[in-house]
C-alpha cells in the first residue's frame, strides 16, 4: 500500500519559521554515484539517476531514524524494501513493511525510524534531482539547521555496505531484475496499448514508479507522473489509462520467500555465524562476490592467491576453534586450494570451501576432458581429502548439502568440506520455503565407547608407577582445555604434549615435562620411554612423535590411547592396550566425574621426571653469550620476550622443529602450525587467519627464507588490512634440513642445495620495505633481543630479518644407523643425536635398553 501525504498549514509553518536561505539549497552538482555516505543512523547511496529523478537506498540501524526534514521543492518517495519502518508526519505515525511505502508532496516534513531488529532499508525516490536541498525541523543527533552530509562523511569503499548500482552505461537496465532485501527491483520501458497492458497485468500489491514520462487518462489527463509512486491496484481503479509517448517505470515487487540462490549462500553463511570468509575474485563466482559484499553482516578478506586464501582460512580456525569459509572460482582456482585443503585434511581444520564453477549445460563429468573454458570437475580430485564433497545441480537442493557439509564438518573428528556452484545456479532464483532440509538422523550413528571403560583406566593409572599423560590437539578441537587442565591437577602425574596440543600446557606448569619426539626434547624422550602407563587424549601419535622405530615406542607401557577417529586407533605402528573410541572433552568429563585425585603415589616417578628437565634443558636454555645465531637461540629469544597472550604462527621443517625443543610457553599463548604436511610458506598466510580471529590483534610468525618468498605477495594483504603481523624470517643459504641429510648420509654431495647452485636469498628486508612493511635485520646475536622489540613495538606489519647459520645442526635429533645391505633403522626416542654414552643411556633408562640391530 502507498498513501499520499499532502502538505498542511503546518508544514507551511513550519518551514517559514525556520528561515531558510535559499542559497543553502542550491545544487553542487556533486557526483554520487559512486560513494556511500554515512549516516548517525546508518547510510544511503545513489542506486540510480536521471536528469529529472534520484532513487537512493537508505539503510536505518535498529532503532534508529531520520531527522524530521523536508524538501521545499522535491517530491520524494519511500518504500520499505526490506524489514518494517515507522514513517511519520508533523500529524501521524505510519506503520510499513516491505513493498509499503509513502508518496510525499513538496514541503512535507517526515522523518523514517528503523523498528525491526536488523534495521529497515528503504528506498527514496526524488524529483527534481539535488541532495543539498534539504531542510531539518529536529533531530536526535543534534544535526537541526545542517545541511546535507560533507565529504568527509562519504566511503568510496563500497564493498562493505549493502551496495547496489543501476547507474551502468554497459548493462541494459531494462534486461535487469535484482533483489534488495524482501523485494526485486525491475525497469521497463513501455509504449502503446501493449505497454499498458502490461503494467495492467502486475499484481496488486506490485509498486510502480515513473522514472520517466507519464501515464494518462481516458480524457488524457496526466495520472501518473514522473516521480510519482503507486501500487499498481490502485491504477486498476481508472479506465482508459495508457502510456504517453512511452514511459519508463520502476518496478518494486514484494517477494516472501524467492531468494536469489547466491544471497541465499550469504544468509546461511551468516546465520551459522562463519566469521572468517577469505576470497580470490573470479569470473565463476561473481554472484557469490556480489551476494557476500552486500551482505550486512558479512565480512571477508581478499587475499593475493588461492593458495595463500586457503591458509588463511586454516590459521583462523586452528586459532578460533570455528569454522571459516573459502570461495575460489573455477579451474585452476580450485587446484591451488589442494595444499591448504590438504594441509586441513591431515590437520584435522574444519574449513567450508565455496568453489564456482562452468555452465550446468556446458560441464562435463564424463571421459570427455573439458567443454567449456576453466572447467574442471574438481569434486572428484577434491573428495579423497574432505569430509564432503558435493556439485550442486538443483538450485533447490543447496540449503540441503550446505547445512550437511557444515554438520559433517565439525562432527566427529573436524576436517574441510566442498560445496561446487556452477555460476548459472547462483545466479536463479528459488522457493526459499520448498527447499530440503538436511537431518543428522540420515547419517549412520557413530558408536563410541561406553563411559563404563573410565574405571578400569583409573584402576591401571592407580597401579601404576610411572604413568604419562600425552596431550594433543584433540582436547582444544573439542574445547576441552578447562577440563583437560583440571584433571591434570587432580592426577598429579607427568604431562607431556604432542606438536600440534604444544600450547595446551605452559612451560611454568609443575606437572609440565616436555614435548617429545623425533625432533623433541630429550628429557620428554626419556619420560615417556620409561614410562609403565601412556593415557594419550587427543593425538593421533603420528610418526614425527613416536618415531621411526615405532615398535620402540612407549615399549614398557601399557598404551590407553583416547581418539575421536576409529582409523587412528587401528593402525600398525601403535596397538593400544586399550582402544577409547570417544570425544576428548566427553572422555576429560568422564573422568572429572570418577575422580578426585589419583590413587596411586608417583612422588618418586615425579621427582626422576624433574631430574631429566634439570639435566636435559630445552635447547637454548640457558645459553647467556651465544656464539652464532642458531635457529633455537632465535626462538628461545621470542620465547622470552612475547607476552602471555601473544599468538605464534610457524612454517613446517626448520621452524617448527625448533619451536618444539626451544620454546618455553607462557599461560594463554597459542602456537599454531602445520604438522601435517610441515608446509613452507604456511606461517604468513596463516598469520593473516589468526590475525583476524583474533580481532585484528598482533601476532608473530616464524618461518625460513625459502617460506616467506613464496607468499610474500600477501605483505600487500597486510598492509591493505593493517594487520599488525610480525614477522621473524630465518635466512640462510639452502634447504637446512635436507642440507643436514645429505650431510650424514650422503657424503656431502649437496644435490640441489649446494652453495654455488642455492646462492641465498635476496636481501629480504628490502622486499619488506617495498610493500612500505617496517623491516629490522639482525646479524649479531647480541642484536637480537633488541630487535625483537623493535619489530613487536612498531604499528602494523613489520619483519625482521635474522642471518642464521648456513650450516644448522638442530640437536637433539633421532638418528638412524644404516646397515650393509643399505637399510636405515632408526634408533629408539631415548638414543638421541649426539649421542650418549652407552653408560650414561643405561642411568637413564628404567625400561631395558634395545640390542643394537
Amino acid at each position: 500500500m502507498i498513501k499520499r501525504v499532502v502538505l498542511t498549514p503546518q508544514d507551511t509553518e513550519q518551514l517559514a519559521n525556520l528561515r531558510v536561505n535559499p542559497e543553502d539549497l542550491k545544487d553542487d552538482f556533486f557526483d554520487y554515484s559512486k560513494v556511500v555516505v554515512k549516516k548517525p543512523w546508518g547510510y544511503e547511496y545513489l542506486i540510480f539517476a536521471n536528469d529529472l529523478i534520484a532513487v537512493w537506498i537508505l539503510y536505518l540501524k535498529h532503532g534508529a531514524q531520520t531527522s524530521m526534514h523536508c524538501h521545499p521543492n522535491k517530491k520524494t518517495s519511500l518504500v520499505v524494501l526490506d524489514g518494517r519502518a515507522i514513517c511519520s508526519t508533523i500529524h501521524e505515525d505510519l506503520d510499513r513493511s516491505a513493498g509499503e511505502g509513502l508518496l510525499i508532496d513538496k514541503g512535507v516534513f517526515h522523518q523514517t525510524k528503523a523498528v525491526s531488529d536488523a534495521g529497515a532499508f528503504v528506498m527514496e525516490i526524488e524529483t527534481p534531482v539535488n541532495k543539498r536541498e534539504l531542510v531539518r525541523l529536529k533531530d536526535q543527533y543534534g544535526r537541526e539547521g545542517q545541511g546535507y552530509e560533507s565529504v568527509d562523511q562519504h566511503s568510496w569503499n563500497t564493498q562493505n555496505y549493502n551496495y547496489l548500482s543501476l547507474n551502468s552505461t554497459t548493462v541494459d537496465r531494462y534486461k535487469l531484475k535484482k533483489r534488495l532485501g524482501r523485494c526485486t527491483l525491475t525497469f521497463k520501458r513501455l509504449s502503446g496499448d501493449e505497454g499498458m497492458r502490461e503494467v495492467l497485468a502486475l499484481n496488486s500489491e506490485d509498486v510502480i514508479s515513473v522514472l520517466r514520462g507519464q501515464i494518462v487518462g481516458a480524457d488524457n489527463r496526466t495520472v501518473v507522473e514522473i516521480g510519482d509512486t503507486s501500487a499498481a491496484g490502485a491504477l486498476m481503479t481508472t479506465r482508459g489509462l495508457k502510456v504517453g509517448h512511452y514511459v519508463e517505470l520502476l518496478i518494486i515487487k514484494k517477494i516472501d520467500h524467492i531468494i536469489k540462490v547466491s544471497d541465499y549462500v550469504a544468509a546461511f553463511l551468516n546465520e551459522h555465524k562463519i566469521k572468517g570468509i577469505f576470497l580470490v575474485p573470479g569470473e565463476a563466482t561473481v554472484h557469490l562476490l556480489d551476494s557476500i559484499g552486500r551482505h550486512e553482516g558479512l565480512s571477508f578478506i581478499c587475499n593475493q592467491s588461492e593458495k595463500s586464501a586457503s591458509l588463511a582460512a586454516e590459521g583462523y580456525t586452528k586459532l578460533s576453534a570455528e569454522l571459516s569459509a573459502l570461495v575460489v572460482s573455477s579451474g585452476a582456482a580450485g587446484l591451488n586450494v589442494l595444499q591448504g585443503v590438504g594441509n586441513a585434511w591431515i590437520d584435522s581444520t574444519p574449513m567450508l570451501i565455496l568453489s564456482g564453477q562452468t555452465r550446468t549445460d556446458q560441464h562435463s563429468d564424463g571421459p570427455l576432458r573439458q567443454l567449456d573454458n576453466k572447467s574442471l570437475n574438481i569434486v572428484d580430485i577434491v573428495t579423497p581429502i574432505t569430509k564432503y564433497a558435493a556439485k550442486i545441480t538443483d538450485p533447490a537442493t543447496i540449503r540441503y548439502h550446505l547445512e550437511k557439509a557444515v554438520h559433517l564438518a565439525k562432527d566427529g573428528r573436524p576436517g574441510p568440506v566442498w560445496i561446487d556452484i556452477p555460476i548459472d545456479i547462483q545466479g536463479m532464483t528459488i522457493d526459499a520455503s520448498e527447499m530440503k532440509a538436511f537431518s543428522a538422523n540420515e547419517l549412520p550413528p557413530r558408536v563410541e565407547s561406553s563411559p563404563a571403560v573410565v574405571p578400569e583406566i583409573l584402576d591401571l593409572l592407580a597401579r601404576a608407577e610411572r604413568p604419562v599423560l600425552l596431550a594433543g590437539s584433540g582436547i582444544r578441537l573439542s574445547k576441552g582445555e578447562a577440563e583437560f587442565l583440571e584433571l591434570v591437577n587432580r592426577l598429579k602425574i607427568p604431562v607431556l604434549t604432542s606438536r600440534r596440543g604444544a600450547d595446551v600446557l605452559p612451560e611454568e606448569h609443575e606437572f609440565f615435562f616436555g614435548r617429545p619426539g623425533v625432533y623433541g626434547q630429550r628429557r620428554a624422550n626419556f619420560v615417556i620411554q620409561n614410562a609403565d602407563l601412556l593415557l594419550s587424549i587427543g593425538s593421533r601419535l603420528s610418526i614425527p612423535l613416536i618415531g621411526r622405530n615405532s615398535r620402540a615406542f612407549a615399549r614398557g607401557a601399557r598404551k590407553i590411547v583416547v581418539d575421536i577417529d576409529p582409523h587412528e586407533l587401528g593402525k600398525e605402528t601403535i596397538l593400544p592396550n586399550l582402544a577409547v573410541h570417544m570425544d576428548a572433552r566427553r572422555f576429560l568429563t568422564e573422568m572429572l566425574s570418577r575422580v578426585l585425585a589419583c590413587r596411586g603415589n608417583h612422588t618418586g616417578w615425579l621427582s626422576r621426571c624433574r631430574e631429566w628437565s634439570r639435566r636435559f634443558p630445552p635447547l637454548g636454555a640457558g645459553c647467556d653469550r651465544p656464539v652464532k645465531l642458531m635457529p633455537h637461540l632465535v626462538v628461545s629469544a621470542l620465547a622470552g620476550v612475547m607476552a602471555e597472550s601473544d599468538i605464534i604462527v610457524v612454517d613446517g621443517g626448520s621452524p617448527i622443529h625448533s619451536m618444539m625443543q626451544s620454546f618455553r610457553f607462557k599461560p594463554g599463548q597459542r602456537f599454531i602450525s602445520s604438522t601435517g604436511l610441515e608446509l613452507p610458506g604456511f606461517a604468513l598466510s596463516g598469520a593473516i587467519g589468526a590475525c583476524l580471529a583474533r580481532g585484528r590483534g598482533r601476532v608473530l610468525c616464524l618461518c625460513e627464507d625459502r617460506g616467506f618468498q613464496v607468499r610474500v605477495p600477501e605483505l600487500q594483504t597486510m598492509v591493505d588490512y593493517k594487520l599488525p603481523v610480525k614477522m621473524f624470517v630465518l635466512r640462510s643459504r639452502g634447504n637446512s634440513n635436507v642440507r643436514k641429510i645429505q650431510r650424514d648420509y650422503f657424503g656431502e654431495r649437496y644435490v640441489g642445495t649446494d652453495k654455488d647452485i642455492v646462492l641465498g636469498s635476496p636481501a629480504l628486508a628490502g622486499i619488506a620495505r617495498a610493500y612500505q612493511c617496517a623491516a629490522f635485520e639482525v646479524t649479531q646475536p647480541d642484536e637480537l633481543v633488541e630487535r625483537i622489540h623493535e619489530t613487536l613495538s612498531c604499528a602494523g606489519p613489520a619483519i625482521c630479518e635474522v642471518q642464521v647459520e648456513d650450516d644448522q645442526d638442530l640437536m637433539p635429533r633421532i638418528g638412524f644407523t644404516v646397515k650393509e645391505d643399505g637399510k636405515w633403522i632408526a634408533k629408539p626416542l631415548e638414543d638421541m643425536y649426539p649421542y650418549l654414552d652407552r653408560e650414561t643411556l643405561k642411568e637413564n633408562m628404567i625400561v631395558d635398553l634395545l640390542e643394537e640391530d
